[in-house]
């Protein structure tokens, strides 16, 4: 029976499907180096969620063929390794697409109409609520926002989310704009420099994997061209966004708020800045990881596995030139 290991657990429709196909499911206790090296030592497969897989890590797995990501992102899988192993790396592209989409949504939502300042002033200032009407109280705290019909949204990589995303905007009456690089055509208008792009944004949310060329994309600079009243959601990696310099646009006024569910690194660290940043809602890499998108991940990376296994090339393979038919 072939081992698949799974650095962190899945959703259960990706093990059950494992199981019923033959294979044995292993959970590793600990994501650490030492253990995974472990463990991966028996391993057919390895499935990687958020955890790193280092170069060392792929040599241990003497008997591995195929490692497939629980996700879109392949950041954390040292791929190059992967492939002088001579292991076929897949991942998972789409399955999460609404879920994030939702989430930037959301957070927008949010953003726009003061809600979690509203909530929190509610909680702080409950002693005056006797005094003052429920409208009173939000004129006296500048907590009536703002519609978001009629403004602009501006995505950043127009892939499976980002084309979502728009849909969605443009359900809600915004005027949505792009940036991708690598996109022939695109539903929406694009631009081909964030220069041009960014001041003409109310909100802008990046929605691209973290490469060499998206390192630190969204930095002291471009944020020096945002509208003071914008507002900027990261749901994808973030390491595409300089922190520091984050923070202090958010502090200093330079730019109305911010909603970030990745950091760089993660989990983030206690003095990480945007804990203490000015109207910045920040959550758990919980964008893409709703109950429907975990299954459909778990049962996409699962399906990647056995596919491989029945000597089929997976539907999303990052490394295709190592699959030999019938391995």
């Amino acid at each position: 029976m072939k081992k698949v290991l799974l650095s962190e657990k899945i959703a259960d429709a990706g093990i059950d499907l494992l199981k019923k196909n033959g294979f044995e499911v292993r959970v590793s206790p600990s994501t650490d180096e030492a253990t995974m090296k472990e463990e991966i030592a028996d391993a057919y497969a390895v499935i990687m969620r958020s955890s790193e897989l280092p170069a060392e890590v792929i040599a241990a797995g003497k008997q591995l063929k195929i490692i497939s990501r629980n996700g879109t992102g392949i950041n954390n899988v040292d791929v190059d390794a992967a492939t002088a192993n001579h292991v076929l790396v897949a991942k998972v592209n789409g399955a999460n697409a609404f879920s994030v989409a939702e989430y930037v949504m959301t957070t927008i939502l949010m953003l726009s109409r003061n809600i979690m300042n509203d909530d929190q002033m509610l909680h702080a200032k409950k002693a005056e609520l006797s005094n003052l009407s429920l409208p009173g109280f939000s004129t006296k705290y500048q907590l009536n926002g703002h519609e978001i019909r009629n403004k602009t949204l501006a995505i950043l990589g127009l892939g499976h989310i980002g084309q979502v995303l728009a849909k969605l905007a443009q359900a809600f009456g915004m005027q949505v704009i792009g940036y991708d690089p690598y996109l022939k055509s695109s539903p929406v208008k694009l631009y081909d420099d964030l220069q041009t792009l960014l001041p003409l944004a109310d909100f802008v949310s990046i929605n691209m994997p973290l490469t060499a060329e998206t390192q630190n994309l969204i930095a002291q600079k471009e944020l020096a061209l945002m509208k003071k009243t914008a507002y900027l959601i990261n749901s994808a990696r973030g390491g595409i966004v300089n922190e520091t310099d984050l923070a202090a646009a958010l502090n200093s006024g330079n730019l109305a708020g911010a909603a970030i569910d990745s950091f760089n690194p993660e989990p983030p660290a206690p003095d990480n800045p945007l804990f203490s940043s000015k109207n910045t809602i920040i959550t758990s890499h919980i964008a893409g990881t709703t109950i429907e998108a975990n299954d459909a991940l778990g049962t996409g990376a699962a399906q990647a596995i056995i596919d491989f296994a029945q000597g089929k090339m997976p539907q999303f393979p990052v490394n295709p030139d190592v699959f030999t038919e019938g391995r």
